[in-house]
């Protein structure tokens, strides 16, 4: 791993979020080589304005309609060169020198293929009003249980093509289904025990949801990598989740 180290972000918009430019700017301060790709299929001028007012220079940029979250992120890591890629939603932000601190864990131990570390929740005010309390060190309870918080995720980008990349046809777990199948595939995991990351809960997020096409995704990716039972104690853990972060966003 040479000091040349290079990120990717991929920033799929479905809609505009006051916090946007917050999420912006995080990726602004960060030290290390950064390309920022934003795929924006909100059809809000907000979203625009909030780009030209950033001090960002876009590596990509679409407006317009997409495919759905998955489908975008993609399309932003497709569109980037880098040794690293993550993806943050719009409501989200980077710590200061969040980067500094993965590039360092990368110059120490050049062959690991993901990095990871906290995050807390804020409200809308971006206030700090919970932690993200279920990320722990890489184990085979990852077949059962998200382990791992998406925004302060950083994965090798040739790793993730060799796993086939995010699977455009979820939508609820992507990220985790990412995360397993770098697991079953002998990537080396790293965790920060940091906070890495700012990650936005309110009543329109997806972790605030129970629905039913989120059930199902949970249940499915678990039963394929844990079997039906495990699959069944996973969808109660994350009522009983979904239950206590809305306590974080009333």
């Amino acid at each position: 791993m040479s000091k040349g180290t290079s990120f990717a972000v991929a920033i799929p918009v479905g809609s505009w979020h006051p916090l946007i430019s917050e999420t912006l700017e995080s990726l602004a301060v960060q030290t290390p080589p950064l390309q920022v790709a934003l795929m924006d299929a909100s059809n809000d001028p907000r979203v625009a304005e909030a780009v030209r007012s950033s001090s960002l220079d876009l590596a990509y940029y679409r407006t317009g309609p997409d495919s759905g979250q998955s489908a975008a992120i993609i399309e932003g890591w497709n569109n980037t060169e880098s040794d690293f890629v993550f993806w943050l939603n719009a409501d989200d932000r980077l710590a200061p020198d969040t980067l500094e601190l993965v590039h360092a864990a990368l110059l120490a131990e050049p062959t690991l293929d993901v990095v990871y570390g906290l995050s807390n929740f804020v409200n809308t005010s971006g206030n700090v009003v919970g932690s993200h309390d279920q990320v722990e060190h890489i184990s085979s309870l990852i077949l059962r249980s998200n382990i791992i918080s998406q925004p302060s995720c950083f994965a090798r980008r040739t790793s993730v093509e060799v796993v086939g990349g995010l699977n455009p046809a979820l939508h609820f777990v992507m990220d985790w289904d990412l995360w397993i199948r770098l697991f079953n595939s002998g990537a080396k995991f790293h965790f920060i025990q940091q906070n890495l990351s700012f990650v936005f809960m309110g009543r329109a997020t997806k972790t605030y949801q129970v629905s039913w096409r989120r059930l199902t995704e949970v249940f499915g990716l678990v039963r394929r990598n844990a079997g039906g039972w495990a699959a069944t104690k996973s969808l109660f853990s994350l009522a009983a989740e979904t239950l206590s972060r809305r306590k974080l966003a009333p």
